[in-house]
């Protein structure tokens, strides 16, 4: 389980949000987990595997599978679902 460590309450960085899922907080929300590294929040554009390094587009906070900075970490994504990814370096 991944810990949030940045002063915010209520972040749930394993939790996938659904496409019509209202938000706590808004997409390219960035926080620094336990682990050390940012995770942000932003929407998935297509399906996209577990454990899959993906592509953030600024500004609309959006991912795709590809060779990005991020990386999936808490399960497989549909279109429209938002996810926290974890960058891939500290």
């Amino acid at each position: 389980m991944s810990r949030n460590i940045t002063p915010s309450l209520g972040i749930n960085l394993d939790y996938i949000y659904g496409a019509t899922e209202r938000l706590d907080v808004p997409l390219g929300t960035v926080v620094r987990g336990a682990d050390g590294r940012m995770w942000i929040l932003a929407q998935a554009s297509a399906g996209i595997a577990n454990n899959t390094a993906v592509i953030l587009t600024e500004p609309a906070m959006t991912i795709a599978a590809g060779a990005g900075s991020f990386t999936t970490r808490k399960g497989a994504l549909t279109t429209g679902q938002r996810a926290w990814v974890q960058s891939n370096a500290i």
